[in-house]
């Protein structure tokens, strides 16, 4: 049959060239779907669904035009993509501070853009994408991660490029997300890392950072102290840390910080609500969700939409509109 070669099953390989043509299938028809829900006949039906409606965008990474991939791929948006999608937000919503998300309301559907974990290729070439187009962005800093650091998803994903989930699990659940206690783990497991990443794939510097915060509309908030899994923490030990990110942030930055928290990994908890709120926060945010209107969501529990590094304009363009959630 045309089309059947890689379905052939021949014992141990017939799960693997299933599994392939299967994702190739799926890939095929997602792309199509993209490409048909945002043209502009399903988008002007559509954005009735979005009308007066947030949305929060959640990137991590950005590689330079001439660097090659590294660390954990999915997190890195290669910078002529970023800008590609810069380039469509701003025709479609109204692109606002986060900080000023919530504030009037002119029916518009209305986008914030944040950066997680301060890379340090988001930190500067994202940001200079960023003000080409005089966007705002908020980066989501985790001060006792800064200064070149690699992160332990990074190292053990390196080579490889994507994390085993069984790892992953145990890193986040068990070792509660902490960067020594995983790294520890993997030299007693025997599993390989490498700190050997580019510049773009390390956390910023402060002096990086501070540099970033130059530009108009670019915010910091905080991401934790070191990057715990919160949900995995006593109240107690919450607190700590929020109050510390927060102090420190608002002494290094000043009024370029704002009272924001992204939660490491977008995973929370009760505790972690209660947390923020004694810490002076004013909203959090989590990995997971889409559009939503502010009286629909608590304060700190607001959904965002991640946006992996294979997401193409034509996806978001989808999403924006509200043909995807």
């Amino acid at each position: 049959m045309a089309g059947s070669t890689n379905l052939t099953i021949r014992h141990g390989a017939s799960a693997v060239h299933v599994r392939h043509g299967v994702n190739r299938v799926r890939g095929l028809i997602k792309t199509q779907f993209e490409r048909a829900s945002s043209s502009s006949p399903v988008r002007r039906i559509m954005r009735r669904r979005v009308i007066g409606k947030r949305l929060i965008l959640a990137y991590h990474g950005v590689i330079p035009h001439t660097a090659s991939g590294a660390g954990e791929r999915g997190l890195f948006i290669g910078e002529r993509d970023f800008a590609d999608h810069l380039d469509m937000l701003s025709t479609l919503a109204e692109v606002v501070p986060l900080a000023a998300l919530d504030t009037g309301d002119n029916g518009r559907p209305r986008v914030a853009i944040t950066l997680d974990d301060a890379y340090s290729g988001a930190v500067n070439e994202g940001v200079r994408e960023l003000a080409k187009r005089s966007l705002p962005a908020t980066i989501f800093a985790a001060p006792g991660r800064l200064n070149g650091h690699v992160f332990w998803w990074d190292a053990l994903a390196d080579g490889k490029g994507k994390l085993d989930n069984a790892v992953r699990n145990h890193a986040l659940h068990v070792l509660k997300g902490a960067d020594e206690e995983v790294r520890a783990w993997a030299r007693e497991s025997g599993l390989p890392t490498s700190d050997a990443l580019p510049p773009y794939a390390r956390s910023a510097s402060v002096g990086e950072l501070a540099a970033a915060l130059e530009y108009p509309g670019i915010t910091v908030g905080s991401h934790s102290w070191s990057h715990r899994n919160l949900a995995c923490l006593e109240l107690a030990d919450i607190i700590r840390d929020a109050r510390r990110s927060r102090a420190w942030l608002h002494a290094q930055f000043g009024d370029k910080a704002i009272d924001w928290f992204a939660y490491p990994y977008g995973l929370r908890s009760g505790a972690a609500f209660r947390a923020l709120a004694d810490a002076s926060y004013v909203g959090a945010l989590r990995i997971g969700g889409g559009w939503h209107r502010t009286s629909d969501v608590q304060a700190f529990d607001r959904p965002r939409l991640n946006v992996p590094a294979n997401m193409s304009v034509a996806g978001l363009r989808a999403r924006l509109v509200g043909v995807l959630a």
